[in-house]
């Protein structure tokens, strides 16, 4: 894949025990990456907050 292939969608799936059936969303690397970086944000905000 290329550096244009921000717009590729691909299907996330999320799956545990307590689930009926599997989360599943269709989304482009783009918000993928999005995605990603906003969870890393928020395990950064966790971690200060639990060392304190």
């Amino acid at each position: 894949m290329g550096t244009d292939d921000a717009d590729y969608v691909l299907t996330v799936a999320l799956d545990w025990e307590d689930l009926d059936a599997p989360y599943t969303r269709d989304i482009t690397r783009r918000q993928l990456g999005e995605l990603l970086l906003q969870l890393d944000d928020m395990a950064g905000d966790t971690s200060e907050r639990t060392s304190q």
